[in-house]
């Protein structure tokens, strides 16, 4: 028997992705705006998701929930209204929530994607369960960025049962592909396969500030910014 040599062309791409998010918070920030950040880090951000998909087979042949527990990037709102935030994730255990053990480790850091819509952002409050240490400052995308909107289309679609309101929110098979409308379905059938390219719009708290649109494509689940494909 031979031995293994050399790494799988997922490892290299995982690889690849997370010295991209390095390399986003280690350039010098004095001459870019928060805009340009943004765009490299939500495009950054939503590859790692993907990636972790790659990596990792959920299919769970005889549970009917088996896809709730996809890897997804998806956005929340704060309590209070005191901003928004994003977490990758998968519900691994399917019991309808992420918890902070199914969240994903920021690289530049070290610490949790991770938050709870219970809380203001960046604000542990005495009778949080959360330890505002162990959780990555980079998901609170109101304060980093300016970012107060974000707009999913083509995708996201289920409606929340008790709020009535879209969850925001792509995930990722293990060969990349987008779905949407899973996280609460009993038809593992890949119901939610996404058949049109999905936007994704972040708009910010300063009107003079161009939102930017992050596309990710059908099939491939090729993830890009139109206005600047080089990203």
């Amino acid at each position: 028997m031979k031995n293994r040599s050399g790494f799988s062309l997922v490892e290299l791409l995982i690889v690849l992705v997370v010295i991209g998010i390095l390399a986003s918070y280690s350039i010098p920030r004095v001459n870019r705006d928060n805009r340009t950040e943004a765009m490299t880090d939500m495009l950054n951000m939503i590859r790692y998701a993907q990636n972790l998909a790659l990596h990792d087979s959920v299919h769970k042949r005889f549970d009917t929930k088996w896809q709730r527990s996809y890897w997804r990037f998806q956005i929340y709102k704060c309590a209070n209204k005191t901003g928004l935030f994003y977490m990758i994730g998968k519900d691994g255990n399917m019991n309808g929530s992420i918890d902070r053990g199914e969240t994903a480790i920021d690289p530049s850091n070290g610490k949790y994607l991770f938050w709870n819509t219970a809380y203001e952002c960046k604000k542990d409050s005495e009778n949080s369960s959360i330890d505002i240490k162990t959780i990555s400052p980079n998901i609170f995308i109101t304060q980093r960025y300016g970012i107060n909107n974000v707009e999913f289309k083509s995708c996201a679609v289920y409606k929340d049962s008790k709020s009535s309101t879209t969850v925001k929110h792509v995930g990722f098979d293990n060969f990349g592909r987008p779905h949407k409308s899973y996280t609460n379905t009993l038809k593992p059938n890949h119901f939610g396969y996404q058949r049109k390219t999905c936007s994704i719009k972040f708009s910010f708290v300063n009107s003079s500030t161009k939102p930017f649109t992050i596309k990710i494509e059908p099939e491939t689940g090729y993830a890009y910014i139109p206005e600047n494909p080089n990203l």
